[in-house]
């Protein structure tokens, strides 16, 4: 049986939510206007229609709100007449892979992931041709990251240190001092907090504090954890999204007259998935043998690398075993095909993406286990190319 060329997707018939060609993500459309509107130079990309960067210069503060895992189609089945729901400025689509490794690091950035190449919780990393977890700074499965590696690792600079404001990042404590953290948020002053109420306190504080114009980047992770401990649409799920609400509404109501734009977004959406459709590498030994590293990028979205001498047959391989639970694209391809957004290219991109990329059909999920590595199988999950996944809200404020 021939082996289709290399430029091809070699599954047929593609699933719906993997149709290749997407525009440039809106999310970093989004930060292009913030950039703008916070006296920053700008990094060549387009701002937003629906928020034009003369909106937010006037404003003493500008607050971008990061909500790990709200996507906008669940935001609206799941509280229409919300909060959030009534002040909704229009739909985003997320960066790819929606995941926050790459998300979170294009809100830092201003960059796409094509540009600062952080693409998943396990990113490949061409220094010591090994998979890393980013966020964690280290490998996976493996030691933390000597301080050379995450100097090559992070390489992008912060969006931080372009603007012509005072910055701020408000994170949970146990995150605000990492690796991750002291880089992305550059010359801007971290805040921590251990609770949503401690979140809009910090917040609150802010907003109230004399001083010159302020940039603030705040972020909340729970519903994300409750999302893919539980499912998306599980009832502690929707529970937790109406104390946001709740909590967002009596900070709105206390931080009046303070002259702030609170952007309200995030980086991905979810999709839950049945036990039986979770797929593991490791029940197909001889497919997972031809490959030189573990799998990376995310369940719904995996970068597969074959040695040198199995390229060929592992992208056949991976046709023939998935058949329609996935589309199979080779790495070139989806490059090619402006998923990973728009700007100048990673030099390591395509080592990154790697021979093959496995794009999970709807319903599906595909990862592998390495020795000692602990079983995970959650039930929300994202990264994948479906509306569910990469579609997100943008809701804005004004105090």
């Amino acid at each position: 049986m021939s082996i289709p060329e290399r430029s091809l997707t070699i599954t047929h018939p593609a699933p719906q939510n993997a149709t290749a060609g997407l525009p440039q993500p809106d999310s970093v459309n989004l930060m292009a206007s913030l950039e703008l509107a916070c006296g920053g130079p700008g990094a060549g990309l387009v701002p937003l229609d629906a928020l034009p960067p003369q909106s937010l210069s006037h404003k003493r503060s500008v607050v971008l709100l990061i909500v790990d895992g709200l996507g906008y189609d669940y935001l609206r089945q799941t509280l229409p007449d919300g909060l959030l729901a009534r002040h909704l400025l229009c739909p985003l689509q997320s960066v790819c892979p929606a995941t926050t490794a790459a998300a979170v690091t294009s809100f830092f950035t201003g960059l796409s992931p094509a540009s600062h190449g952080l693409l998943g919780w396990f990113t490949p990393f061409e220094t010591g041709d090994r998979v890393v977890v980013p966020l964690l700074a280290r490998q996976r499965n493996g030691p933390a990251l000597t301080g050379d590696d995450l100097a090559a690792l992070y390489r992008s600079p912060p969006l931080a240190a372009r603007l012509g404001r005072a910055c701020h990042v408000v994170t949970p404590k146990r995150i605000a001092g990492s690796a991750y953290t002291r880089h992305h948020a550059g010359p801007a002053t971290v805040h921590g907090f251990r609770s949503l109420g401690g979140l809009f306190g910090q917040l609150e504080r802010l907003l109230r504090a004399d001083g010159p114009p302020r940039y603030v980047h705040a972020y909340w992770p729970l519903l994300d954890e409750l999302a893919h401990a539980h499912g998306i649409g599980h009832r502690r799920s929707r529970e937790h999204l109406r104390q946001i609400e709740t909590q967002l509404g009596a900070f709105l109501h206390r931080v009046g007259n303070t002259d702030a734009t609170l952007l309200v977004t995030s980086d991905h959406g979810f999709v839950d998935i049945a036990p039986e459709r979770r797929l593991l590498l490791n029940d197909h030994p001889r497919l997972q043998a031809r490959l030189r590293l573990p799998l990376a990028g995310e369940s719904r979205l995996a970068f597969v690398h074959a040695r040198p001498s199995e390229r060929e047959a592992v992208g056949h391989a991976l046709a023939v075993e998935l058949g329609e639970r996935a589309t199979v694209f080779s790495g070139e391809q989806f490059i090619a095909s402006g998923h990973l957004g728009a700007g100048p290219r990673h030099p390591s991109l395509a080592h990154r993406v790697g021979d093959w990329v496995v794009a999970m059909a709807d319903g599906w999920t595909v990862r592998d286990r390495l020795p000692g590595e602990k079983p995970f199988s959650p039930v929300g999950v994202h990264g994948g190319l479906s509306p569910a996944e990469r579609r997100v809200p943008l809701v804005l404020f004004e105090t």
